[in-house]
């Protein structure tokens, strides 16, 4: 009976219905006991973490207690029932984290005990759980002492029942137990290791013993012991010290390298190895009947884990033993018998033919994993010998010594009536089985596989730069002169009649082919194009240059086609090649001409109608949909990638496949149908870049209308088809509106404002109505006008949702959407502007900036498209206006915003300029805005903005008004700095030197406010003068760059600052042009470049950085020339230099035009000064 969660459990009822006869109680018995032990666990662990009082309904267990639970769940591991068995072994993981460490420790002494017991052989399996479970949920504080419990046990367990005899015979009782026993303890000491072995002095003490106790099970005649030995030493491995792991991988070689090599070269390496080191005896006895596959292996493991570790002389003498049973000789051995067998191995004496030829097959496999381990884990260490790894790897590669590829024949210059016959042999080789009835035990393909594992090793360990893959060339064949590079043998070998192999090898040119992509992306290397090169510049210039587009683009494409021309099996080979032809498009030049996307558009054709095929029917529906999908993922690509010549695309698609991606919007599985969408939604984009006339569209727009329409308005459909239809209906509408009939572009106009309404797909709805909008904008064709009333109406009520992406989506779809209205149109309703502007006016505050720039954004756009709305404006939307322009967050976007609106309704008539004045002097009245330099420089631009907007008679009268109201010895401090500031940002847009005696008047302002006593003051009166010679360069400049001759000190950066104002300022004007001014601002700059003042030079280098951006062809020379300078004052002009450029380079300076003084520059981390340095 299960009690209540809240009840205390009666440990003792428990206890004796655990020893009940029926196998149900002690089921139930047993599962109480677990959910009791759960709960007193998790009620301890509370106790401990918040110290608080026991609880009475889970009271404390005591030692007696504890006692007879662990031995009633010990006594159920052996219990008859194995369900009980289950829920046991599942409590003693729970028990473990209860009892006290005395408790753990006896628990952990019987397990093993029991484990290692010959006459428990038939639970055995429960004991090694149990054990398992312990080593892994015992706290960490127990694990020394549980593991100086068991280390020893286990490693005498080991060596005890080993039998490393070849002659034993294992299907014997005795042999059997014993196995079980060591594969047993292999385990446990495994975990023991993982988890505790490098904290646990107990193990640490035990290494080498376990070490030399796993070494000889490498000598079993059981490969499963050997293998369970490898991967506990692999695991020994990474917490063993240094000089173990170097006597470990010396045993493993010396054994290895008694090993006489496969076939005659490798043999004959072997030959050669053992008489120049003759003297050499092996390091232990005890792995002299290892078997050497398990050695290799076991080698291969290690370096896995800790290749890292390992020292050059390893790799060093690993290397060519490994090339021994690989030599690449003997793969080109026309001579070769798979059935020669290894008479020097001692494991090999005796073996039959099969088995022999199985041992050389497991052997090469082995190596060449032990090659892709090296490659991966120790890369700089393997680099030496790469060359011969992979000159290795592409011979056993194409190692097929029972079948007759005829590579030699594999000419250009072969005819097709060849080739096709050679296509239809190998599809009959892929589909008869009673052809290949002799071939059904020919294992080679395993050799072949993992040499192109080796191979796709090679790819990653050179990713970053996988130029020579395909320029250095190896011999195709022992003894021949055609040679290959890896890039070539793999393509070559797409032929490959193995499907596992042939799908390796399109997945490992694949990658590389990406990798290469990416490398002429980061600058690595180049990829020539298609369209333009010039092979001797390049080369002179140093780079590497891969050449796709002479013979490998189309030798890619032509091995791709026969993979998807196979009319029987292949699936996995097809999803490569397409795979492949994707990746291939984003290389220059992509599939290549006309000729070659012709014929991958029609082998797309035959997959996307298999279902109609009699002859594909057979295959399975996943498969078949799956391939559609990533066909279509394909001709997407090729349509979006812009590396193929659109005209081609347009020519070839219309008529091929245009009307298959249709039927596939109509298939069953909702990823076809979504990926046909997204084709269709390329297909308007490239009609237009493929200059296709008029009959075309008209063509194609009702196709794609027919296929999108029904889709477009279904309700009950997947939410990818449902956004992806409505990708694909904006794409129509905004580039085909032309090619539509005015029924079409109202029905879907409807459906786009039905799913506006829908809240599953609002937000893709908004993306298309805003992308639609757009479109309208820069066309007469496209009028939304008919659903503009309610679209606008269902987007301004969106704007009063939580969802801040909502609000975003909907505030740029009414900016979009507002500008494609009429200055007047009788449809509209008026009163719905209201509602609009009195919800954008709320969403308008400082708390989020990005959604207050697209509100103002907005009312800008309503304003500008109905300039009756001014009232509206004003009353909705400018109050929060003004709150806004007094806030010390306001700046980038939103800033520029509100100016825009505040610009347009003062050029509107919304509000006159005088008033809008007051309302933003009255803004420096609100309490805190006094101090912050941030709002008054907010305020003057507004001030400023709308001053340029208004009549010139009134620009003129408030000119003279600011001026006279700037008082450098005034008190107000405020009210003077945002004079300041709003005559030097109106003088930054209107050059006041066309008003009378303006100019004079703001340079004697300007030049009184420096003597300030106030520094706020002086500050803006230089940013001020800086920011008005923009407008008049004439009266200003020369009179800044005249007080600088005097100047120093305090004024002197103050002028400073004002000229790098000006020519900030300057480089954001549209058109502007410097050039005739340079030669007046270099000198005064070239002069202070050694001030002794740390700020002068700041200022300095930042004017020499802003002007390098604008005239680099003048700024620059100086600046190296000044880099050279040897005078007293070097290291002060050599610091300014080096800030100057830095400046430059945040300032987006061309690279071109700096790249030539950039040794010069660099030069200056030679100095001894460290500021010069940094």
């Amino acid at each position: 009976m299960s009690r209540g969660s809240n009840s205390a459990p009666n440990y003792n009822d428990l206890l004796k219905k655990t020893e009940h006869y029926d196998k149900d109680e002690r089921y139930m018995a047993i599962s109480d006991l677990c959910e009791a032990l759960k709960r007193n666990a998790a009620h301890a662990n509370s106790e401990n973490n918040n110290n608080a009082a026991a609880s009475s309904s889970t009271p404390q267990i005591d030692s007696q207690t504890e006692r007879r639970i662990c031995s009633a769940v010990l006594s159920l591991l052996d219990d008859s029932s194995n369900d009980v068995q289950t829920v046991a072994v599942k409590t003693l993981g729970v028990l473990l984290m209860t009892v006290q460490e005395e408790q753990v420790n006896e628990i952990a002494d019987r397990i093993c005990g029991l484990m290692l017991d010959p006459s428990k052989s038939a639970l055995r399996d429960v004991y090694a759980i149990g054990l398992k479970t312990l080593v892994e949920t015992v706290p960490d504080s127990m694990g020394n002492a549980v593991s100086h419990h068991l280390i020893g046990r286990l490693i005498d367990g080991v060596h005890t029942n080993s039998n490393t005899s070849p002659s034993s015979s294992p299907s014997s009782g005795d042999d059997k137990n014993s196995e079980e026993i060591v594969l047993a303890c292999l385990n446990v000491l495994t975990d023991l290791l993982t988890r505790f072995g490098s904290s646990s002095n107990s193990i640490t003490m035990q290494h080498e013993p376990l070490l030399n106790v796993s070494l000889l099970q490498l000598g079993s005649p059981r490969p499963i012991v050997r293998k369970r030995a490898g991967t506990t030493i692999s695991v020994l491995a990474t917490v063993m010290s240094d000089s173990l792991l170097h006597r470990l991988v010396e045993r493993l070689l010396d054994q290895i390298d008694l090993a006489s090599g496969i076939g005659k070269s490798g043999k004959k390496r072997a030959r050669i190895a053992h008489k120049t080191d003759g003297s050499k005896s092996l390091a232990s006895s005890d792995l002299r009947s290892a078997d050497t596959r398990s050695l290799i292996r076991t080698m291969c493991t290690v370096s896995g884990t800790v290749g890292h570790r390992l020292n050059q002389g390893h790799i060093d003498r690993i290397v060519p033993i490994f090339l021994r049973f690989c030599d690449p000789a003997d793969a080109d051995d026309e001579d070769y018998d798979s059935d020669e067998p290894m008479d020097t191995d001692d494991v090999m004496a005796g073996m039959g033919e099969e088995a022999a030829a199985a041992m050389q097959i497991e052997l090469r496999e082995s190596c060449f994993a032990g090659f892709e381990s090296f490659v991966l884990r120790c890369p700089a260490l393997i680099r030496p010998h790469l060359d011969q790894i992979v000159y290795s790897a592409l011979a056993y590669m194409r190692f097929d010594p029972n079948y007759t590829y005829d590579d030699d024949d594999d000419d250009a210059e072969d005819d097709e009536e060849e080739e096709e016959e050679m296509e239809e042999e190998e599809e009959d080789e892929y589909s008869t089985e009673d052809d290949m009835s002799d071939e059904d035990d020919d294992n080679n393909w395993k050799v072949r596989r993992s040499a192109i594992r080796t191979l796709t090793a090679v790819v990653e360990a050179t990713k970053h730069d996988p130029s020579k893959l395909w320029i250095d060339e190896f011999a195709w064949r022992q003894n021949s002169e055609k040679k290959t590079t890896v890039a070539g043998a793999l393509v070559n070998r797409f032929k490959e009649r193995e499907e596992n192999c042939r799908v390796d090898i399109i997945e490992c040119f694949t990658r590389l082919l990406s990798y290469t992509v990416s490398a002429s992306s980061a600058g690595v290397l180049v990829l020539a194009s298609c369209t333009s090169m010039d092979d001797d510049a390049l080369a002179a210039s140093g780079a590497v240059v891969v050449d796709l587009r002479s013979n490998v683009s189309s030798a890619i494409v032509k091995a791709t086609e026969k993979q998807l021309s196979a009319k029987k099996g292949g699936e996995r080979s097809k999803s490569s090649a397409i795979a492949l032809l994707s990746t291939l498009c984003l290389a220059p030049g992509g599939i290549g001409s006309s000729e070659q996307i012709t014929s991958v558009f029609r082998h797309v054709k035959t997959i996307l109608n298999a279902d109609d095929d009699a002859n594909t029917r057979r295959h399975t529906a996943v498969n078949s949909k799956s391939l559609k999908l990533e066909a279509l993922c394909l001709v997407r690509i090729m349509l979006s990638c812009k590396k193929h010549d659109a005209l081609d695309i347009k020519s070839t698609l219309l008529p091929i496949l245009l009307s298959d991606i249709c039927k596939c919007v109509q298939e069953d599985w909702y990823k076809v149908i979504s990926e046909a969408l997204r084709v269709l939604m390329e297909i308007p984009g490239l009609l237009v870049l493929g200059s296709a006339t008029k009959a075309e569209k008209d063509e194609v727009a009702t196709s794609l209308y027919d296929a999108i329409e029904p889709r477009l308005s279904e309700h009950d459909l997947d939410q990818e088809i449902k956004e992806c239809a409505l990708s694909a209906s904006a794409s129509l509408v905004s580039v085909l509106h032309a090619s539509l009939s005015p029924d079409q572009k109202n029905r879907i106009l409807t459906l786009l404002l039905d799913r506006l309404k829908n809240d599953t797909t609002r937000i893709a709805a908004i993306k298309t109505l805003s992308k639609v909008g757009r479109a309208a904008k820069s066309s007469e064709d496209l009028d939304l006008t008919s659903v503009m009333n309610e679209a606008l109406e269902q987007l301004a009520l969106l704007l009063r949702q939580q969802s801040r992406s909502l609000k975003q989506s909907a505030l740029e779809c009414i900016d979009t959407l507002v500008l494609c209205l009429p200055e007047s149109d009788i449809d509209m309703d008026e009163g719905l502007f209201d509602s609009v502007l009195k919800d954008l006016g709320e969403i308008i505050a400082d708390t989020d900036l990005h959604i207050c720039h697209l509100s103002l954004s907005a009312s800008n756009s309503i304003l500008k498209a109905r300039p009756s709305t001014g009232a509206l404006v004003k009353g909705h939307v400018l109050p929060a206006s003004l709150e806004l322009s007094k806030s010390a967050l306001l700046q980038d976007p939103a800033l520029t915003s509100l100016l825009n609106l505040l610009e347009q309704m003062v050029a509107s008539g919304a509000i006159g300029f005088d008033e809008l004045h007051k309302l933003l002097e009255a803004q420096m009245a609100g309490d805190g805005s006094k101090g912050s330099k941030q709002v008054i420089s907010n305020l003057a631009q507004c001030i400023a903005t709308i001053a340029v907007t208004s009549p010139s008679a009134k620009q003129e009268k408030f000119m003279k008004s600011t001026i006279s109201a700037i008082k450098p010895s005034s008190t107000d401090v405020a009210a003077t700095q945002l004079n300041l500031l709003v005559s030097g940002n109106f003088g930054r847009k209107v050059d006041v030197s066309k008003m009378k005696g303006v100019a004079q008047s703001m340079q004697k302002i300007y030049f009184e406010s420096f003597d300030s006593s106030n520094e706020d003051i002086k500050h803006a009166a230089a940013l001020a003068l800086g920011r008005a010679s923009v407008g008049a360069i004439d009266p200003f400049l020369p009179a800044l760059l005249s007080a600088l001759e005097g100047s120093s000190g305090k004024k002197q950066y103050l002028l400073f600052s004002s000229l790098r104002e000006f020519i900030h300022c300057y480089r954001e004007t549209e058109g502007s042009d410097l050039s005739s001014s340079v030669p007046m601002l270099l000198p005064p700059l070239e002069m202070n470049c050694g001030n002794e003042e740390e700020g002068v030079r700041a200022m300095v280098a930042e004017c020499l950085g802003a002007l390098a951006c604008l005239e680099p062809k003048a700024i620059l020379p100086v600046l190296q020339k000044l880099a050279t300078d040897d005078s007293d004052k070097k290291v002060h002009i050599h610091w300014t230099v080096g800030n100057a450029v830095k400046f430059a380079i945040g300032g987006q300076i061309n690279p071109t035009e700096l790249a030539p003084f950039m040794p010069t520059f660099l030069e200056l981390l030679k100095e001894d000064d460290l500021a010069v340095k940094n």
